[in-house]
């Protein structure tokens, strides 16, 4: 209750346009996970595609949006956040309707990568919009959780509604889908303010805005210079990277798991909800529990080390592979939520003024990045469909979240205070 009322005095503290960009966590993630989920399904079952066609769709989908997070995040920089999250918006809309329409592989590949594109244009401007809307780090620390109890809330609400919107017509999902991002191009275009900047970012985007167009395109190479030689930031990127790392896992390592245990039909989707509804339940204790108790560098530690640790649950637990995977999902998402808000919170603690979009794009890049070559290496040692997975996988991943989050807390434990409170 307490965590509550901290929370609901927190949300009317924030300003209206990070109450929106809070909100809209809700929405891209209903949109989203109303459609992905089925997206394999539809291209193999309903379109008849060969597998190699549906995996260059989806693959298209991901290097669009993980391969252009640092272009995306530039060009808000640039041309403000709010024209990025407008346009963001708006192109989603467009390739989720044309994702649900469309029969032929050309046509699909375009709707992904514009998917894909839109996403890496919206996603590193909301975050350094919401960043720049907050007055201190704790306020940072709760816009964000309460931008990740939004999302959560999307994702348990997506798959629902898409699995009955689905029955009726993959492309009626496309339509709605296609909608709710037309709605929140139109929100975010009315309710936005015009300008994101306060102080010296607000100073630097006038004075780019008034540069020439040849040195706006060198300073680009030197903004991304500037990032590259942040080792500090390098370092903190590539720490939390394991978060990627660990939570794709539910995408890949964790399916092969439950697909090789015969008898446990259903309990991938028992999964995904039950990380949900933790995300949902207990992001705002958490995100109290940190700021009254752990602090950043503990939080982030005990976040990515209790990730990594939940993996031991399948080997430790042989026996009992149902609870093993049930477990695993709970702690997963325990230490999910304890973390993942607080990196996005934390990053402009690193950052140039004026590169805040660059830098999130950046932060979101390394981390797909991380992610695909984990898949590959993982996906190399999964072996035949069907087999059970080595148990040398879930040793792997637990000290990868171990590694991680015990460089991420010396670091940050080790650093001087930051003015506004972090550390």
């Amino acid at each position: 209750m307490a965590a509550l009322k901290a929370s609901l005095h927190g949300w009317r503290e924030l300003s209206p346009a990070a109450r929106l960009l809070v909100a809209n966590g809700l929405a891209f993630n209903l949109g989203f996970y109303m459609m992905m989920p089925y997206l394999a399904q539809h291209l193999g079952s309903t379109l008849g595609l060969a597998g190699w066609a549906a995996g260059l769709i989806m693959g298209m989908r991901v290097f669009s949006q993980q391969g252009l997070f640092l272009l995306g995040g530039t060009l808000g920089d640039r041309i403000g956040y709010r024209p990025a999250i407008v346009w963001g918006c708006l192109i989603r809309s467009l390739g989720f309707a044309l994702l649900g329409w469309a029969e032929h592989l050309p046509l699909l590949l375009l709707a992904a990568f514009l998917t894909g594109f839109a996403g890496a244009l919206f996603t590193p401007c909301a975050q350094a919009y919401l960043a720049a809307e907050c007055r201190s780090a704790d306020q940072r620390q709760q816009a964000f959780a309460l931008h990740n109890l939004a999302s959560e809330a999307g994702m348990l609400l997506g798959p629902l509604v898409g699995m009955l919107l689905t029955r009726l017509d993959y492309a009626v999902t496309g339509v709605v889908s296609g909608g709710v991002f037309l709605l929140l191009t139109w929100l975010q275009w009315r309710m936005l303010p015009p300008q994101a900047r306060h102080g010296q970012e607000r100073q630097e985007l006038e004075r780019r805005e008034s540069a020439r167009p040849a040195q706006a395109a060198a300073s680009v190479t030197a903004q991304w210079r500037t990032i590259v030689h942040n080792r500090p930031f390098l370092r903190f990127s590539l720490c939390a990277s394991a978060y990627s790392l660990l939570f794709h896992q539910l995408y890949l390592a964790v399916p092969a798991f439950i697909h090789s245990q015969h008898h446990a039909t259903g309990l991938l989707g028992s999964v995904f909800t039950v990380t949900a509804l933790i995300g949902v339940t207990l992001q705002l204790p958490a995100t109290q529990l940190v700021q009254r108790r752990l602090g950043v560098a503990r939080a982030m530690g005990l976040g990515l080390g209790l990730m990594g640790c939940s993996y031991l649950a399948i080997p430790w637990l042989a026996a009992w592979p149902v609870q093993a995977t049930l477990l695993l999902a709970c702690c997963l998402s325990l230490g999910s939520i304890l973390c993942y808000p607080l990196f996005s919170a934390h990053l402009p603690h690193y950052a140039t003024p004026g590169q805040l979009g660059s830098y999130y794009g950046f932060y979101a890049s390394l981390g797909g990045v991380v992610a695909l070559l984990g898949n590959v290496l993982i996906g190399s040692l999964l072996g035949p469909a069907g087999s059970t997975p080595p148990v040398v996988i879930w040793y792997t991943l637990a000290a990868c979240g171990v590694a991680a989050g015990w460089q991420l807390y010396r670091q940050l434990a080790s650093a001087p205070a930051h003015p506004d409170g972090e550390g």
